[in-house]
């Protein structure tokens, strides 16, 4: 990351509780044995009373990437990318590919989570109907080894779907890390100077 502190992740991290967190490497989570920037140091644990889940964060304060909560559809925790002031155009590739690489898995999630629940829940309702006719209203769900033909048919049935997202994952993340190492050559050449 680029033109980061340990002072603005600290308070970011102690702005933001469990919904928005840094992940620039400066902070660590207040109950964490990892160490935090600056030296092997260890932080102490939190006081259990204080809690910081209620505050704002304020966007001019924030000087890392951050990461949000679980999103409802794709599960996935999305992250909201920091724009230095002093971004190279490689940096900015670099950013925006990243970002691009997200936007696509989280549609990706968001679509099969959604087929999911709805074969699912046809499924469920399909096998109760059998099971027990008509009057389905006191039985609402099926044993797990019931639940268990339905998850490998839908495995079965989305074996290339699932062969061809790992492709193009591996794709993005090679081509990711690439440029991220680009950056890293450019920035480390800068600090040379």
């Amino acid at each position: 990351m680029i033109g980061l502190h340990p002072r603005n992740c600290s308070l970011m991290l102690s702005r933001c509780g469990k919904d928005v967190l840094p992940v620039c490497g400066f902070a660590s989570t207040p109950d964490s044995s990892m160490p935090v920037a600056g030296g092997g140091k260890h932080r102490k644990p939190q006081e259990k009373g204080s809690d910081h889940t209620g505050m704002l964060i304020d966007p001019q304060e924030v000087k890392c990437d951050c990461v949000g909560p679980p999103d409802r559809q794709s599960n996935l925790r999305m992250t909201k990318f920091y724009i230095p002031p002093d971004e190279t155009p490689l940096e900015r590739r670099h950013r925006e590919e990243r970002f691009k690489t997200q936007e696509w898995n989280h549609r990706f999630w968001a679509d099969h989570n959604t087929k999911f629940k709805k074969m699912k829940e046809e499924f469920i309702r399909v096998r109760l109907k059998e099971k027990y006719g008509e009057n389905t209203e006191d039985q609402k769900t099926l044993s797990a080894d019931e639940m268990s033909e339905f998850y490998k048919k839908f495995l079965d049935d989305h074996h290339l779907v699932h062969g061809q997202y790992n492709r193009e994952w591996y794709k993005k993340n090679v081509n990711n890390l690439l440029i991220a190492t680009r950056v890293w050559f450019q920035q480390r050449g800068n600090t040379r100077r």
